[in-house]
């Protein structure tokens, strides 16, 4: 019908037919537009100074005088903004921890440099810029670990000197001072592939335990935070596995089992508390030159399973306690870089560090970092995400703020940080479900539909909490299921309201063309009375305008029906109230836009003297005298 009238009504040429016609088809289309949420573009939150070039984050201070543990909020805070900024949903940690001056920080800048090679963001290298020498190939240097630097000064540390200014990697440097205090994470993530999803890959770097300055509660407390925040715990070990280092990670894992058996939690879950510890065998010197890269794993593997094999070691309750711990124990054997590198006087040149190195290193990057091996951290079977990992992260640390591992602090950390994942997944579950449900629902519900729908989706939500809260007391669960339950109904309410809102405004869409149809009633009244008894064509123009509102108001009559016969008799009765008020509203602008002008000219002429007003009166008379 709206097609039609418009052929009709815009195949006239006269003007005046132009005036009167309804442009029916764009005022029908106005009706099925559905005004899309607006959305903010996402950016740093005001006072916050921009992410920038990554850098190294002090986010645990460990105060040996005073025997405690220290939080670095404000670096955590930087952490979760980058976290978040990778528009991700996973996180994977893999943090590096072993005894005093083992090349861990060394270690990790060059995880760093791989990880760079190619990344987005501001730590991404342009390979237009950089020059790879000659004499790298030559000695088989990887691209990655040469691009845009011959010398590996990111993080070093001069000897002589306390500090390094705007370092761009982990603090290290050559000779027996120690550089690392604490736990440091590099600020910036990097999304990698873990099988066929994208995940945030976090650095993490701790200070070397068990040296002369730290006694073995406080140099468990190192190991026991980097186990627990980790999903890959590279155990830096030098030489070869000995029984000391397996007796040093017991320390840890006994004190963990300990606490466990307190909250009963194999009870509940066959989940084991830590993912994946490797063992990273540093100046391996056992490596024949003619083997290959199968030969050498085999070797790694071999000597592996001298303590952790039952077939080999006898050493059978060490190797029941580390399984029963981690969900994978692997090996890997780094040979010796070269001799230059623990001179104080090395620069951080490359081109002294042994092919050998370069060719396990590069094997080692690939499979730490690979798509295969490269997993999301989870806690007992629970996978965090970006918003979690914060919250989780200060509730480990806390469980070690005197600087020894207490059972019932770590059980407690267990126990939230469960119990606030389970929450959070819960109610993102919650979220998408409601909101998949009011996408298919454009103009609402009714109200004991809306009830229902609600109940169920409330019962969903409650059972995918209950599954997935499974490690702590019940009255702990209890209480974060009671603060669950109170975001589920005050989000169930939003949306209630919000449903309520597009129930009384499922015709205000119709605004426009209803009032459209109104001032052609009205038009098409007025010429009854002035021209449709003298003039064909305004008795044509009278027959289209009543096509056009008679179809008007039988679509509105129809949709008023419909949404009887879906909503109930007061559901319609509210909406045709409100688009009522709506035509009345939208008129009542128009009749202001109008008005005022007309005044305006009225009172500029009253402002005008009363000779010119007769003389326009006298000359307004004749010529109407003229015209009659």
């Amino acid at each position: 019908l709206s097609a039609v009238l418009a052929a009709r009504l815009f195949s006239r040429g006269r003007g005046r037919e132009r005036r009167g016609a309804l442009t029916v088809r764009a005022a029908v289309a106005a009706t099925t537009t559905v005004a899309e949420p607006k959305t903010e573009p996402a950016g740093p939150v005001e006072g916050e100074p921009a992410l920038g070039r990554g850098r190294p984050l002090q986010i645990v201070k460990l105060d040996l005088k005073s025997n405690r543990v220290v939080v670095g909020e404000e670096e955590i805070a930087i952490l979760e903004r980058s976290l978040k900024a990778t528009g991700v949903e996973k996180v994977a940690v893999v943090g590096v921890m072993g005894a005093f001056r083992t090349g861990k920080s060394f270690l990790l800048d060059l995880m760093l440099r791989y990880l760079r090679d190619g990344a987005e963001g501001p730590d991404r290298l342009d390979a237009e810029d950089c020059v790879i020498p000659e004499w790298s190939q030559e000695r088989g240097v990887p691209s990655w670990a040469i691009r845009c630097g011959e010398s590996i000064t990111e993080g070093r540390v001069a000897a002589g000197e306390s500090e390094k200014k705007d370092p761009e990697g982990f603090l290290w440097r050559p000779g027996m001072d120690k550089c690392t205090e604490g736990v440091w994470v590099w600020s910036e993530a990097f999304v990698r592939k873990s099988g066929d999803e994208d995940i945030a890959v976090i650095l993490m770097d701790t200070q070397g335990a068990w040296d002369a300055k730290m006694t073995k509660e406080q140099s468990a407390t190192v190991f026991g935070l980097t186990t627990l925040i980790t999903s890959r715990l590279v155990y830096n070990v030098s030489k070869q596995i000995q029984q000391d280092k397996i007796d040093n990670l017991l320390y840890f894992i006994e004190f963990a089992q300990a606490a466990l058996r307190t909250q009963e939690m194999t009870k509940k879950s066959e989940a084991k508390p830590f993912q994946t510890l490797e063992f990273l065998v540093r100046d391996w010197p056992h490596y024949p030159e003619e083997y290959s890269t199968e030969e050498s794993r085999q070797m790694m593997i071999r000597h592996l399973g001298q303590y952790l094999d039952p077939k080999v070691s006898e050493d059978t309750k060490s190797i029941e306690a580390l399984q029963r711990s981690f969900e994978e124990i692997d090996i890997w054997c780094l040979p010796h870089p070269s001799l230059m590198i623990e001179r104080d006087s090395w620069n951080g040149d490359l081109s002294v560090i042994e092919p050998s190195f370069w060719r396990y290193a590069d094997e080692y990057m690939e499979k730490v970092f690979g798509p295969k091996e490269l997993t999301a951290k989870t806690t007992m079977g629970i996978t965090l995400n970006v918003d979690t990992f914060g919250t989780v992260l200060r509730e480990f640390i806390a469980a070690f703020r005197d600087a020894a591992p207490q059972a019932k602090s770590f059980a407690e950390a267990m126990e939230t940080s469960t119990a606030l994942i389970a929450r959070d997944v819960a109610f993102k579950l919650l979220k998408k479900t409601m909101a998949e449900q009011s996408d298919k629902e454009v103009s609402g519900v009714a109200p004991e539909k809306f009830e229902e729908m609600a109940s169920v989706i409330a019962a969903k939500v409650q059972k995918e909490f209950s599954t997935r809260a499974i490690f702590g007391s019940d009255e702990g669960i209890r209480k974060v299921g009671d603060s669950l339950q109170a975001e589920v109904q005050e989000e169930i309410q939003r949306y209630r309201d919000e449903n309520e809102r597009r129930l009384e405004t499922a015709l205000v869409g119709l605004t426009d063309v209803s009032l459209g149809a109104v001032a052609a009633f009205a038009v098409d009244r007025a010429s009854d009375f002035t021209c449709d008894w003298w003039s064909g064509a305004c008795q044509e123009l009278s027959r289209d305008l009543s096509i056009g509102y008679v179809s008007i108001f039988v679509y509105v009559g129809y949709r008023l029906f419909s949404l009887r016969q879906e909503k109930g008799q007061l559901d319609a009765a509210v909406a045709g109230v409100e688009l009522f008020k709506s035509v009345m509203k939208q008129g009542g602008k128009i009749v202001k836009k109008v008005l005022p002008a007309k005044d305006d000219t009225g009172s500029a002429k009253s402002s005008s003297s009363s000779e010119p007003i007769e003389s326009s009166s006298k000359a307004s008379s004749e010529s109407s005298s003229k015209s009659s």
